[in-house]
């Protein structure tokens, strides 16, 4: 039996990691304040202290984001995709993958919609309602975040879903790379020429807002993605720094958000934090330490669960009733505030309505369509999250190996 000194380094875990789920509402409610905080900062000046910092820095939640979904889609399909899978295993994960966020991002897109032609039809224009052609064809078939793209348009969010998907039509090719990192020098090489992707390049062709989501998205997606790959493979070469992460958790949050403090203040992009950002996965799947023991909460995993309704409602929602709710309707620091607190509680109200009406029964159905995915386990991964957030982050399963992780997003 291994011991469990201070020194050894940390198995690759596996099984459910319940803060791996509950930290994914949080990072959704950080892409929420960004895109509220020119509608508050309009509202009530006087939020500017805290909406600007959040509106310029916040993005950085996406890269953490992309970072999460490397590490456990590795970690749940590393033995899968260790070499090809054949057509039909890779077709299985590919439609394990749409379940999780296809049917609702349709819903919405279908809404938008018909919300646009109804408002032209009485001559109003929602703001970003795109065209009916080009633009909407790449919404429906998850090419707006390739690249290319001359503004965010429709449901302007799907673009990092959209990045994400491309990194799922490359998995059976960049997993057997990264699993070539057989030392624990040779991961974190690996993770740092991961982050360093998407830093070079945008230092050299710029990192506006319009590069990074719409223009040129892709490197920021696939830098982050490797990295959270990169990090996995740390866990599973006999590393102990995993395990040495796990200890302090708490301190490698507090030192993330410190680089993210410093970028600001230096005046540099906050992407250059990425590489301490990036540092909270490891850490945090360990399951060790008061942050972890937070982000396992039932609140923290029902916010997880939700967090890809509530991702991919929120901006057409704001959008909308922006039209209703401004300065001259909620008129006065008062009537400011109420207009603030509606625009974010009618989108956690629209995420719960998604998450019931499709998002749950539409991936049911679709795994119903399939016999399983790729060695999953009896019961597929979002049916075993969902059962933990029931009964609690205590009704997680211990590490079995071989077991899926959390869901990214």
């Amino acid at each position: 039996m291994p011991t469990h000194s201070r020194t050894a380094a940390a198995p690759a875990p596996t099984g459910l990691i319940p803060s791996l789920v509950g930290i994914r509402g949080y990072l959704a409610l950080v892409v929420v304040a960004v895109h509220v905080a020119p509608f508050a900062v309009a509202m009530v000046p006087g939020t500017a202290g805290f909406f600007l910092p959040v509106w310029h820095h916040g993005y950085v939640a996406l890269d953490l984001f992309f970072v999460l979904s490397g590490f456990v889609i590795s970690s749940g399909y590393a033995r899968t995709f260790a070499r090809w899978p054949g057509r039909a295993t890779f077709g299985k994960f590919l439609w394990a993958r749409l379940s999780r966020f296809y049917p609702v991002h349709l819903a919405v897109l279908a809404a938008m919609v018909a919300a646009v032609l109804a408002f032209r039809a009485v001559g109003r224009e929602i703001p970003h309602g795109g065209n009916l052609t080009w633009d909407l064809f790449r919404q429906l078939t998850l090419t707006s975040g390739w690249g290319g793209a001359h503004a965010l348009t429709w449901n302007g969010p799907v673009w990092s879903l959209s990045a994400e998907w491309a990194c799922y039509l490359v998995l059976p090719l960049l997993l057997p790379l990264v699993q070539r990192l057989r030392t624990p020098a040779a991961c974190l090489v690996g993770y740092l020429v991961a982050c360093a992707i998407p830093l070079v390049i945008y230092s050299i062709i710029g990192f506006d807002d319009g590069t990074i989501t719409y223009s040129m998205p892709l490197p920021r997606a696939f830098g982050g993605f490797l990295a959270g790959c990169a990090l996995y493979q740390l866990t599973t070469v006999g590393s102990r720094i995993p395990a040495w992460l796990g200890r302090v958790t708490g301190p490698v949050a507090v030192v993330a958000f410190a680089a993210i403090v410093a970028t600001s203040l230096l005046g540099v992009p906050t992407m250059y934090a990425l590489p301490f950002i990036g540092l909270v996965v490891p850490a945090l799947a360990q399951r060790r330490g008061a942050f972890d023991r937070f982000l396992s909460t039932r609140v923290s995993m029902i916010g997880g669960e939700y967090s890809v309704a509530l991702f991919l409602v929120h901006v057409p929602w704001i959008l909308a009733a922006s039209l209703l709710i401004n300065p001259r309707t909620f008129p006065g620091s008062g009537w400011g505030v109420l207009g603030i607190v509606l625009l974010v509680l009618g989108a956690f109200v629209l995420a719960w309505l998604a998450y019931v009406v499709v998002e749950r029964p539409a991936q049911k159905a679709m795994r119903r369509l399939v016999k399983r995915a790729p060695a999953a386990p009896v019961k597929p991964v979002e049916e075993r999250i969902e059962a933990a957030v029931e009964r609690g982050p205590e009704s997680a399963p211990a590490r079995t190996p071989g077991a899926h992780r959390s869901e990214a997003r």
